[in-house]
C-alpha cells in the first residue's frame, strides 16, 4: 500500500470534490448530507489516543490509484498499449519453426487439397490485398482445415494476412474488406502462445467496472458474459486490473482502441494464458492515495499516525463507498429487502432526499404526490437506474412490490443486500473493539483453518478461475487452550449469511440482537432472494504489507501530484515538491 500526503503552500482552500451524478454541479449552496462513519457502523479505532488530522481525499479522480495484486503477489500495472508479449512469443515460435517458403507452402497446400486451390490461394496472397474481389475456395473437413491453419502459421508469420473462413464445409480465403473483418483471422495456436484465454490489463479513469466491461464488450466485439475479472474497482479513481476472455482475439481490442480511449479506458499487455479469472482470484489491491490540503497536525504528528497505521494496522471496516452518498444509505434499503418488507424497500428507493439534483428531486416529488408510475418514470433522467426499474415494474404490475424489487439488475440488488451485511460486520466489530480492544483473541472468537476435504476433480479441472480450492478454509471456535497459538491478526468475524458461523461469546449475542431481535432478519436459503447470501469471514484487522508515505508541497490546487501508468508510458516527468519556507 502506498500513500502520498500533500500540503498546499498557499492559504486558499481547495474546496469540495466534484459533483456526483445525482448532485447539482452548479448549485454549491444546496444542503447535501454526507454520510459519516458512525452511519455505516464505524465507531471504534485501533489507536484512539492519536490526535488525527484532516485532509481532502479524491479531490481529483487521479488522487486515488488502485492497482490489483494477483494471486502470485505481483502488482498489475499497464506497461504497453501494444501486443508486445504476444509478438515476442510469435517471434520465438517462428525461430523454432520450420518456415515454409512460397514454393514449399504451395506444394503442401496442393497435397492437402488440390493444385487448383493452391494456385488460387497464391494469387490471393500476392494480389488480393490490392484486389479485394479475389478469393480461393474449396471443400474441406474440420481436420483438413486445421492442418491448413498450421501451414498458414508456418508460411505467414505476421498478422497481415488474408482471412480464412469456413461455412457449411467450404473454406474461403480472401482479404478483409473493412476494419471489423481485420480483427478476424484463423484461430491462433493457443497452446503455443500459452493458453486459450486472452489476458489483458485494463487502465480506467473515472468509470465504474460494470460500465467499463460493457464498453469493452461493445467496441471489442466480445460478449460481456465472457469477460472475467478478479474483482470490481472504484469508479472515482484510476484503476488497473487484469481481465480475461476465452478464445478472444487481441486484434479486436486493438481496433477498438480509439473508441475505448474516448471513455478513458486503455488496454494493453496482451497475452494468452491457460486460466481465466473469476471473482476472488486476487491477493488484494495496492493503493496510492493523495490527501490534499492536509491540516490539523504537524508533520511529526501526521508521521506518528502513519507509523501507527504501518505497525499496528487498521480495523478492516467495509469502506464508506459501499453505503452510498445520500441521506438514504444503501444498507437501509438492503435491510428492508432482507426483512422481506419489499414495499418499504421500494419507498426508500423512490422517496425524496435532501441535496439531490433538481431533476431527480422533481421526479421524486411528483411520485409522492401522484403515485402514477407511468408518468413518473418519464420524469426521471437517464435511461436506467433503480427508480426507473421499479416504476416500470409498477406499470406492468401495480402494487407488486416484491416483483418490483426483483426487477432491479442483479448486481444492484446484490449491492443493497451486501451493504446491509457490511453494516452488520462494521457494527459488531466496532463493539468488539470498544469492549475488548483489538490486541488479542478472545475465547469464542473465530479463526480460519484448512478444511481438509477431498478434492473435487471437476472443480480442479475447470480452467475458469485460478484459486486452489484445496486451500479453502473453515471457521474454528477458539478455546482457552487455543489462545496461545493465535494472534489478533488471525481473528475473523463473519459477514452474516445462511452458512456463517458466529462467535461463541458476547459478540455472537450482539449478532443475534442486531439481526433477529432488532431488525427481524434471518438468513435462509429457503428465501429465493437470499439463496446467494451464504456469508463470508473477514479478518478483524488488516495491515498494509509495504506502507510508505511522503509529503509534497504544491501551489496549484489542480496540479497532478502522482504519475499514473499511462503518464509513465508517455514518459511524463514525475511531479516535484515545491520547497517550503
Amino acid at each position: 500500500m502506498g500513500n502520498i500526503f500533500s500540503r498546499q503552500q498557499s492559504e486558499s482552500s481547495l474546496g469540495k470534490r466534484r459533483a456526483e451524478s445525482h448532485e447539482e454541479e452548479n448549485d454549491s449552496k444546496r444542503a447535501r448530507y454526507q454520510p459519516k462513519e458512525p452511519d455505516a457502523g464505524i465507531t471504534a479505532y485501533v489507536n484512539p489516543s492519536l490526535p488525527g488530522f484532516r485532509g481532502i481525499i479524491k479531490y481529483r479522480i487521479e488522487d486515488f490509484v488502485v492497482h490489483e495484486v494477483d494471486l502470485n503477489g505481483k502488482v498489475v500495472t499497464l506497461q504497453s498499449l501494444e501486443p508486445t508479449i504476444i509478438e515476442e512469443k510469435k517471434r520465438k515460435i517462428a525461430d523454432e519453426m520450420d518456415v515454409l517458403d512460397d514454393a514449399g507452402f504451395d506444394t503442401e497446400v496442393a497435397k492437402l487439397f488440390n493444385e487448383e486451390f493452391a494456385k488460387q490461394l497464391r494469387k490471393v496472397i500476392q494480389e488480393g490485398s490490392e484486389d479485394k474481389s479475389l478469393i480461393a475456395s474449396t471443400e474441406t473437413t474440420k481436420d483438413t482445415r486445421f492442418q491448413f491453419y498450421k501451414l498458414l502459421d508456418r508460411h505467414i508469420l505476421h498478422d497481415n494476412r488474408p482471412l480464412a473462413l469456413c461455412k457449411d464445409g467450404v473454406l474461403t480465403v480472401r482479404w478483409a474488406t473493412n476494419v471489423e473483418e481485420k480483427a478476424r483471422d484463423v484461430p491462433p495456436n493457443y497452446k503455443a502462445l500459452g493458453g486459450e484465454y486472452l489476458q489483458f490489463h485494463v487502465f480506467k479513469l473515472g468509470i465504474e467496472s460494470s460500465r467499463a466491461i460493457n464498453l469493452i464488450s461493445k467496441y471489442g466485439n466480445i460478449k460481456g458474459s465472457r469477460i472475467g475479472v478478479a474483482g470490481t474497482k472504484d469508479a472515482r479513481a484510476i484503476t488497473v486490473q487484469t481481465m480475461t476472455s476465452p478464445k478472444a482475439r487481441y486484434q479486436q481490442l486493438l481496433l477498438a482502441k480509439d473508441q475505448l480511449q474516448q471513455h478513458n479506458i486503455y488496454i494493453g499487455d496482451y497475452d494468452y494464458v491457460p486460466n481465466g479469472l473469476t471473482l476472488g482470484d486476487l491477493n488484494g489491491n495496492r493503493f496510492t492515495i493523495i490527501l490534499r490540503d492536509v491540516s490539523g497536525g504537524t508533520e511529526e504528528e501526521i508521521s506518528e499516525s502513519m507509523d501507527s497505521l504501518r505497525d499496528r494496522g487498521f480495523i478492516n471496516y467495509f469502506g464508506m463507498q459501499r453505503f452510498g452518498t445520500g441521506t438514504i444509505m444503501t444498507h437501509e434499503i438492503g435491510r428492508a429487502i432482507l426483512k422481506l418488507d419489499f414495499e418499504e424497500a421500494c419507498n426508500l428507493i423512490l422517496k425524496p432526499r435532501p441535496g439531490e439534483r433538481k431533476d431527480f428531486a422533481d421526479a421524486r416529488e411528483f411520485w409522492q404526490k401522484t403515485k402514477d408510475p407511468k408518468e413518473t418514470v418519464q420524469k426521471f433522467p437517464g435511461r436506467n437506474g433503480p427508480e426507473k426499474a421499479i416504476l416500470n415494474s409498477y406499470v406492468r404490475a401495480p402494487e407488486k412490490h416484491q416483483r418490483a424489487i426483483q426487477s432491479l439488475p442483479r448486481n444492484m440488488l446484490s449491492m443493497y443486500m451486501h451493504a446491509y451485511q457490511s453494516y452488520v460486520w462494521n457494527h459488531v466489530v466496532s463493539e468488539r473493539v470498544k469492549r475488548f480492544g483489538c490486541d488479542k483473541p478472545l475465547v469464542g472468537d473465530l479463526v480460519l483453518v484448512p478444511e481438509n476435504k477431498e478434492a473435487n476433480t471437476s472443480t480442479l479441472n475447470n480452467n475458469a478461475g485460478r484459486r486452489n480450492y484445496l486451500e479453502r478454509k473453515k471457521a474454528k471456535v477458539l478455546t482457552e487452550e487455543d489462545l496461545e497459538s493465535y494472534t489478533i491478526e488471525d481473528v475473523v468475524y463473519p459477514v452474516p449469511g445462511h452458512r456463517s458461523q458466529y462467535p461463541e461469546n458476547e459478540m455472537g449475542k450482539i449478532y443475534h440482537e442486531l439481526l433477529q431481535e432488532k431488525d427481524g432478519i434471518k438468513f435462509t436459503r429457503k428465501e429465493s432472494i437470499m439463496k446467494d447470501l451464504g456469508g463470508d469471514y473477514r479478518p478483524l484487522l488488516a495491515k498494509a504489507e509495504d506502507l510508505t508515505y511522503s509529503f509534497i508541497r504544491y501551489n496549484d490546487p489542480e496540479t497532478s501530484l502522482c504519475n499514473s501508468d499511462l503518464d509513465r508510458i508517455n514518459l511524463k516527468p514525475e511531479p516535484q515538491s515545491i520547497e517550503g519556507k
